[in-house]
């Protein structure tokens, strides 16, 4: 992740205004699941968190520093996850690509379908960020990740193929999670049951 111009969150200085702030943020990945990433107004976050709009800008000086400290939030517990894959692989090696890349995305789809305020953050990073000065680079890292643990399965004459084909993953992760936020269970399952066979498939043409 790289952060450069973007303005800067106020740094909570006792554990009492890091609560503060957590409400925060929670207040805006609830409205963003309603409005938008582009939807979300200071206002709205403000009231959302039962807070002052002076007490929300005490923290956040606008919205490109509320929804990057949102961002950096999720990153932290992305790679935490990833960290966790490394070591996992590293004390049980998967025994096929298909295994691996489920072992490798099942914690992932679980992160994603846990917090669908960062799929819809993700999915509008492009537009959200744009001038703000702060790439949003999560996903490169989830698709560098991914590349790392399926590379020793897959045929070098396929390996430059590898990280096209892990960036296409993450993101049709990504789409079939949103799309599947308000379906009852039985739906939802259709769909991850239809995103595991796409992914059977692309991987089976690496190998």
């Amino acid at each position: 992740m790289i952060v450069s111009a973007a303005p800067k969150a106020k740094a909570p200085s006792q554990d009492r205004g890091q609560r503060r702030v957590d409400r925060l943020l929670d207040a805006a990945a609830d409205l963003i699941l309603i409005h938008g990433a582009e939807g979300l107004k200071m206002d709205m976050v403000a009231k959302q968190a039962a807070t002052s709009p002076g007490s929300l800008y005490q923290f956040f000086p606008n919205r490109a520093a509320l929804l990057t400290a949102l961002a950096e939030r999720y990153g932290v517990e992305i790679e935490a996850i990833a960290q966790s894959n490394v070591r996992r692989h590293a004390a049980a090696a998967p025994e096929s690509i298909e295994q691996a890349a489920r072992q490798f995305l099942q914690p992932f789809l679980a992160f994603y379908e846990a917090n669908p305020a960062y799929v819809v953050l993700a999915e509008a990073s492009d537009r959200v960020f744009a001038g703000a000065g702060y790439d949003f680079g999560e996903d490169d890292q989830v698709a560098l990740n991914m590349r790392q643990a399926l590379q020793p399965f897959v045929a070098s004459a396929h390996q430059t193929r590898l990280e096209t084909v892990c960036k296409l993953l993450i993101t049709t992760a990504h789409a079939t999670i949103s799309a599947a936020i308000k379906l009852p269970p039985v739906g939802k399952l259709d769909w991850l049951a239809e995103l595991d066979a796409l992914i059977i498939g692309y991987l089976r043409g690496l190998v």
